[in-house]
C-alpha cells in the first residue's frame, strides 16, 4: 500500500508537470476555500442587510438568481444592487432596457428625482437636471451596460472590452433576463450556459429570470421551484421577489366569483366580509409594497430568508426596508424602517420623562 507521503509527493510532481487537464487535488479546495473565507471583499454584496446575512455575498463562480413573476420587481432589486455598489466594477446585459433608460433609473434612485421631472426639466434647458445624468453616470463610471441581444460569445466579447476600458477585471455580471439569453433553445440550457460563463470569467454572475405562470402568477409567495421550466439547480442563492398586491387582487377575484354563485346567505356574508378586508386593509397597505425572499442557498448553514417587505417610492424606484412595530395603543403598524426607529425614539423619551417626573413626585 502506497504511503501518503508518496501519493502527496506523486501529486506535486504531477501538478508541476500539469499532466491533467481536470483532476485537481482536494487540499486545492482547502487553499480556494482559505482564500475566500479571508478575502470577502472579493464577493459581490446585493446592499440589501437581510439577504447579505444569510448569503455572504455571491463570489467568483457562483450563480444568484433574481426570481418573480412578470412586473414583479425584480429589476428594481437588480438597480438596488447596482445603487449600492458604486465602487464596484459591473457590467450589466440588458437586451430587456436601453443603457440611457437604466442611467435614468439609477438617477432618479440617487437623487430623488422623477424620470418625468428630469425630462421635462432637460426639455425647458435645465442644465442642472443635465448634470444630475452627467454625475450619475460619473459616479457609476465602474458599471459597463450592453443592450444589444447578446450569445455567449458576444458577452465574451463585450467583457474583454469592458475590463480593457475600466483596467481591472469586473467583480460581477448581471443579466436582465435569462429568457433573453441568444443560442440555447430552452430556459434550463441558457442557465447552464450563463452559469458556465460566470465561472469560467471567475465573476459573481446574478440573472434575473421569470417565474412560470403557474407557480409565480397572482403575488405568490416565492418556492425554490417557482422558476420557470428550471434554474434553480444551477444556483448557489435564490432571491425570490413578489408583489402582495397582486396576491390580494387574484383573492379578490375568487370571493367576487364564490360570491356571484353561493345560495347560502351565511356564506354570502362571510364572503363578503373577507373582501371588504382586503380592500380597505391589506390591498391599501400592500399597494406599494416590494417582498424579498431567499428561498435558496447553499451557503452553509444554508440560511434561507422569509418575506421582507419594502416600500417601493413609485417617483424614483428607490426601495425602504418597512418594519412592524407597536403604536401607542398596542397596535401592529408598519412603517418605514427609519420612521419606525424615529418613533420608537420618542417613545422611549418620553417613558423616559414620565419615570422621572414620576420619581420626583414620590420623592
Amino acid at each position: 500500500m502506497t504511503e501518503p507521503s508518496a501519493i502527496q509527493a506523486r501529486l506535486a510532481e504531477l501538478e508541476q508537470q500539469n499532466a491533467y487537464e481536470h483532476y485537481r487535488p482536494l487540499r486545492d479546495a482547502a487553499t480556494e476555500f482559505i482564500n475566500w473565507a479571508v478575502d470577502p471583499a472579493s464577493r459581490v454584496y446585493t446592499g440589501i442587510p437581510e439577504l447579505d446575512d444569510a448569503m455572504r455575498g455571491t463570489a467568483p463562480g457562483e450563480l444568484t438568481l433574481i426570481q418573480g413573476f412578470t412586473h414583479s420587481g425584480k429589476t428594481l432589486v437588480a438597480t438596488e444592487l447596482l445603487l449600492n455598489n458604486p465602487d464596484t466594477p459591473l457590467v450589466l446585459f440588458t437586451p430587456d432596457e436601453t443603457r440611457p433608460l437604466v442611467l435614468t433609473k439609477l438617477t432618479s434612485a440617487l437623487h430623488g428625482v422623477s424620470a418625468r421631472e428630469l425630462e421635462t426639466r432637460i426639455q425647458q434647458d435645465d442644465d442642472a437636471a443635465r448634470q444630475l445624468l452627467i454625475e450619475t453616470a460619473e459616479q457609476y463610471g465602474k458599471l459597463a451596460i450592453f443592450d444589444d441581444s447578446v450569445s455567449v460569445v458576444g458577452m465574451d466579447r463585450m467583457f474583454d472590452e469592458a475590463m480593457h476600458a475600466m483596467g481591472c477585471k469586473p467583480k460581477g455580471v448581471i443579466f436582465d433576463y435569462a429568457e433573453l439569453l441568444e443560442g440555447p433553445d430552452d430556459v434550463k440550457a441558457k442557465m447552464t450556459a450563463l452559469k458556465a460563463w460566470g465561472k469560467r470569467h471567475g465573476v459573481a454572475m446574478f440573472v434575473i429570470h421569470q417565474t412560470s405562470r403557474s407557480s409565480g402568477s397572482g403575488g405568490k409567495k416565492m418556492q425554490i421551484d417557482s422558476g420557470s421550466f428550471g434554474g434553480e439547480q444551477q444556483a448557489t442563492h435564490v432571491i425570490g421577489v413578489r408583489r402582495k398586491k397582486y396576491m390580494h387582487l387574484a383573492m379578490l377575484a375568487v370571493l367576487e366569483e364564490k360570491i356571484a354563485n353561493a345560495s347560502n346567505p351565511t356564506s354570502i356574508q362571510q364572503y363578503q366580509q373577507r373582501k371588504d378586508e382586503i380592500e380597505k386593509i391589506y390591498l391599501p397597505r400592500d399597494k406599494d409594497t416590494l417582498t424579498v425572499s431567499v428561498v435558496k442557498n447553499k451557503r452553509p448553514p444554508c440560511d434561507l430568508v422569509d418575506d421582507v417587505d419594502y416600500l417601493i417610492d413609485q417617483e424614483t424606484g428607490r426601495i425602504q426596508r418597512l418594519d412592524v412595530i407597536k403604536d401607542e395603543y398596542g397596535q401592529d403598524i408598519r412603517v418605514r424602517k427609519s420612521v419606525g426607529l424615529q418613533y420608537l425614539a420618542q417613545v422611549h423619551e418620553q417613558k423616559m420623562i414620565q419615570q422621572a417626573v414620576e420619581e420626583l413626585e414620590d420623592f
